[in-house]
């Protein structure tokens, strides 16, 4: 018998998770992925017991278990297995991988199965052909393996990592039509979710306004001319719609809190009618998070509220949307914006090569495992919903007021999970992982595409390749829907400090506590930006942050001099005026005029506190 090492990569994560275009949408595909990876770790645990790497499970009978539905409970399996098996020659691996992909593809199988009969019942006409041939195409399985040669298992793992990159290079993929016969038919639209798969919807757009469709449609969440292929059916229909929480009740979260419950009662009065007229729809996951107002908030926006009364199909619909009109006056306006939060580990390749043993690699799975269950708890404790939690993964939703908090959490129990197995491992102080994290901040009427692509952003910022001080970073993105886009990057607090203890973050929440005691107003932001660009031939080699001596320093003590509080307050106090100059002097002016502004917006609850700059 002979020692092997294995790996199993499951994808496509383009089509499977970055194809969305509600936030289930994102649940869903997650939760579909990281489902085949059980059910491919879980032919490879019964055929041998204690060989998985990555994941790890202590009790495998319950944490491989296929679940019906997403949960807030668990961390997500990632796509990528790995075990080490004893078998008697390469044959055998290969057969035993083959049973595990198959097990993936038949688990993914069985969900566009329970979708499929669900649109029956929902009695919308399907492409039979084009279902058939898109399922059984929707998941790529690579695998890899290499014998363990005289037990040296990390020069067994180096090798395992080139043979899988040269296995990924070399595509044998089939094509979606082999003849002109399988060809789809002519002139099917693509699917909205996936622009390379036609939809599978066999309704005509001309028939969707009527009645007999309305229950299916709107259980699909399909938005006007909106298509759907076979997986974007599936993550539509898997899973409770009540148990994803929308985006615009994130967005709206700070602004909720900040209600009486005298004041919550009449918009809950007036919203539950809606939902049961399936015009807004009940948020029930999260483990009742959001029970002071359980809906999906999108229609407490004026915005929408006024669509929405404008495309009415019936006088009643009009007279339920008018009731909540009512009950919304006088009441401010809440910001339309929220956070998608994208993290990920940092120097996670040197510590996996540190590893010797399986039991090396075992004991940072568990490490990892840990630190993603209690992501979860995380985030719902900063009044966000975590999505995807899979080893140093995270994707998330936050409202804007908890977010950067939120964030460092994360980045201090990232660190403190990692540290001891790094320690016993042999990595040097200061060079143990660390979590990079970015934050997208976006307007809910923003294509989710666009918003996962800003929060893409801001952690390729965090991660800093190219910098003179990469990783082990916060980097916030603030998209403007009526401006430029903003970045902001600083790195998180020494270890035991505390990532939230270093000078970049607390200068900025210096700065959201003085909007939010009235001691700054908006103004005061712009018009260091626009001394910024107008001394920008001002600088020592075009360093932003060596300003020459006197004239960057003149033009901020005459703007600070002139600066009142907000509605003609008085001058600012001596403290803030001291705090805006120091960090002048250590950023430069034009970084702290965007330190302010983003300041203004992470402390806004309603659109009276941003003023007139949205």
């Amino acid at each position: 018998m002979a020692r092997y090492l294995v790996s199993l990569t499951l994808g496509p994560v383009q089509s499977l998770i970055e194809a969305a275009r509600r936030t289930r949408d994102l649940w869903c595909g997650s939760w579909l992925l990281a489902e085949s990876a059980k059910a491919a770790a879980r032919v490879l645990q019964e055929a041998h017991p204690g060989c998985l790497i990555f994941p790890c499970p202590e009790d495998a009978a319950n944490e491989l278990a296929a679940t019906p539905e997403p949960s807030d409970e668990e961390a997500n399996v990632a796509n990528i297995l790995r075990a080490e098996l004893e078998l008697p020659d390469a044959v055998a691996v290969r057969e035993l991988l083959a049973k595990a992909r198959q097990a993936a593809q038949d688990q993914l199988a069985a969900y566009c199965l329970n979708a499929r009969q669900e649109l029956e019942r929902c009695r919308i006409p399907i492409h039979e052909d084009l279902w058939k041939m898109q399922q059984d195409d929707i998941l790529e399985c690579y695998a890899a393996w290499v014998e363990i040669r005289d037990g040296d298992y990390a020069e067994a793992s180096d090798r395992l990592g080139g043979v899988m990159a040269a296995r990924k290079a070399t595509r044998d993929f089939l094509p979606a039509a082999r003849t002109a016969n399988e060809a789809p038919a002519f002139g099917i639209p693509k699917s909205s979710l996936d622009g390379a798969r036609e939809s599978v919807l066999n309704l005509p757009r001309k028939e969707r306004n009527g009645r007999a469709h309305q229950r299916g449609l709107r259980q699909l969440g399909l938005a006007g001319g909106e298509e759907l292929d076979v997986l974007a059916v599936a993550k539509r229909l898997s899973g409770d719609m009540e148990q994803f929480t929308a985006y615009s009740r994130l967005a709206a979260d700070p602004w909720i809190e900040s209600l009486s419950g005298e004041a919550l009662k009449p918009l809950r009065e007036a919203y539950e009618p809606l939902v049961a007229a399936q015009l807004a729809t009940r948020i029930k996951g999260n483990r009742g998070c959001y029970q002071r107002f359980p809906y999906d908030a999108q229609l407490v926006f004026g915005f929408r509220l006024d669509n929405a009364i404008a495309t009415a199909i019936d006088e009643e619909d009009r007279l339920l949307l008018t009731t909540l009109r009512a009950a919304l006056k006088g009441l401010p306006q809440p910001v339309p914006y929220a956070v998608i939060l994208k993290a990920d580990g940092d120097r996670m390749g040197e510590l996996l090569s540190r590893a010797k043993t399986a039991n090396d690699s075992r004991e940072i799975s568990r490490a990892l495992h840990g630190f993603a269950c209690a992501v979860r708890r995380t985030v719902r404790d900063h009044r966000g919903h975590a999505i995807y939690a899979g080893g140093d993964d995270v994707l998330a939703l936050l409202p804007l007021d908890s977010a950067v908090a939120c964030a460092a959490r994360l980045a201090d129990d990232f660190r403190t999970a990692m540290g001891s197995v790094a320690s016993r491992l042999g990595v040097a102080n200061g060079e143990s992982p660390t979590l990079s994290v970015g934050l997208g901040i976006g307007h809910l009427v923003e294509p989710l595409g666009a918003l996962r692509a800003r929060a893409d952003a801001a952690e390729k910022r965090a991660k800093g390749d190219g910098l003179a001080d990469p990783r082990n970073a916060l980097a916030i993105r603030l998209g403007v829907r009526s401006g430029a886009e903003l970045d902001w990057r600083c790195r998180w607090g020494e270890a035991g400090a505390g990532a939230a203890n270093c000078a970049g973050i607390e200068a900025l929440q210096c700065f959201v506590d003085a909007y939010r005691n009235g001691e700054c107003s908006t103004r005061v932001a712009y018009e260091l930006r626009e001394i910024a660009d107008r001394l920008a031939w001002a600088l020592q080699d075009g360093d932003a942050r060596a300003p020459l001596p006197g004239i960057h320093a003149a033009e901020l003590s005459r703007t600070l001099d002139r600066a009142r509080k907000p509605g003609d307050k008085g001058a600012l106090s001596k403290s803030f005026r001291e705090a805006l100059v120091a960090r002048a002097t250590t950023v430069g002016l034009a970084a702290l005029a965007d330190e302010l502004i983003l300041a203004r917006w992470l402390s806004a609850r309603t659109q009276q506190d941003l003023g007139e700059n949205e």
